[in-house]
């Protein structure tokens, strides 16, 4: 049975909040700015994630020397740190788009729209795909492609991430009974 010191849960749930706090900012920020599907968001979107991810994982690694950091536990630590991020982002973003501003799913839409055309699709394919988008764009759906997005790039940073963070444990007994 794991060691419950050894655990990554802790961790990943403070580490998570605040990554999640991290992810909120940024969406409050260009929201304000008039600007919240911006392509720029996007990409600090990403910068917080792996910042979140590396802080978590130096942590971890240097309060846990003893033990070491296994790949699989550093793959487990960004991925559960993502997941409840996600949790608390997803949430944000239901109560954005149901209760803060109930247009923001129309905004969105006439963004996607916009992209469409800018890359290049025929308009009788976007007169095919918008109402499909319409029927299926709500402010649940929205939140739950929040939380699947943010825990899958959390998952997928995490697997490169842990090849660097890995490190093995400096007692050479640890494990053996």
């Amino acid at each position: 049975m794991e060691n419950q010191s050894n655990s990554v849960t802790p961790l990943a749930m403070s580490y998570g909040l605040y990554m999640g706090l991290a992810l909120i900012l940024n969406a409050v920020i260009f929201y304000v700015m008039g600007i919240p599907f911006s392509q720029f968001c996007g990409y600090i979107t990403y910068a917080i994630i792996i910042g979140g991810l590396i802080l978590a994982m130096k942590t971890y690694r240097e309060n846990h020397a003893e033990v070491g950091m296994s790949y699989g536990k550093a793959l487990g630590l960004g991925t559960l740190q993502a997941l409840f991020a996600s949790l608390i982002y997803a949430f944000f973003t239901f109560v954005l788009f149901k209760l803060v501003d109930k247009t923001l799913t129309d905004k969105f839409l006439s963004f996607l729209e916009e992209q469409f055309v800018k890359g290049g699709v025929s308009e009788n394919q976007i007169d095919a795909l918008m109402p499909m988008y319409r029927k299926l764009m709500s402010p649940v759906f929205y939140s739950f492609a929040q939380l699947i997005s943010v825990t899958f790039y959390g998952f997928l940073f995490s697997l490169v991430l842990g090849i660097f963070f890995k490190k093995q444990s400096t007692d050479p007994f640890h494990g053996v009974e």
